[in-house]
């Protein structure tokens, strides 16, 4: 099994093989094949990550802690009067500013230019709040937890977006 890397910022990830390797070396019942077990996990994550978004709970993960969506309210500014570094640029909106503001110009002009104003999403209907995948990990009790990341799907953060953009909305998450 592989474990991750420290060194000079090398990565070693772990992937859904490395765990089938170990299930089938370790499975004392009848062992499922590549495909089954490919379909298993994904159908089983899909309900996790259902619950956690759709349901706003929180998945225990045995020793690594939780994993739960946060809010977190949008701060404009920091305390020195700076615009924030989390802000998310609004990249449709500053593109459509720009191709107006700079008439004539290909995107490719455009991008060679220096200095340009950017459009920041401003979520107004969040109430100005972001969400964002949380593994708690002052919850987990494993060594070197540092080293770990969590980093959900694509699929998995568009569906927070989804509830979160719903104007019926009955899902709300907490800091």
């Amino acid at each position: 099994m592989e474990y991750l890397k420290r060194g000079k910022g090398e990565k070693s990830d772990i992937t859904k093989y490395d765990f089938f390797s170990y299930y089938r070396k370790n499975a004392k019942l009848t062992k499922l094949e590549r495909k089954e077990y490919s379909r298993f996990l994904k159908e089983l994550l899909v309900e996790y990550s259902e619950a956690i978004v759709l349901e706003a709970l929180e998945l225990k993960i045995g020793k690594l802690g939780y994993i739960r969506v946060q809010s977190k309210k949008l701060n404009f500014f920091n305390k020195k009067g700076k615009l924030q570094k989390s802000l998310k640029v609004d990249w449709q909106a500053t593109w459509k500013y720009w191709e107006t503001k700079y008439e004539g110009k290909t995107r490719d002009e455009i991008t060679e230019l220096k200095n340009k104003k950017v459009i920041y999403h401003q979520n107004n209907h969040t109430n100005q709040e972001f969400y964002r995948h949380l593994w708690d990990k002052a919850t987990a009790i494993v060594k070197f937890k540092r080293f770990y990341r969590f980093k959900p799907s694509r699929q998995y953060s568009r569906l927070i977006a989804k509830v979160a953009k719903d104007p019926n909305r009955k899902t709300f998450y907490y800091g």
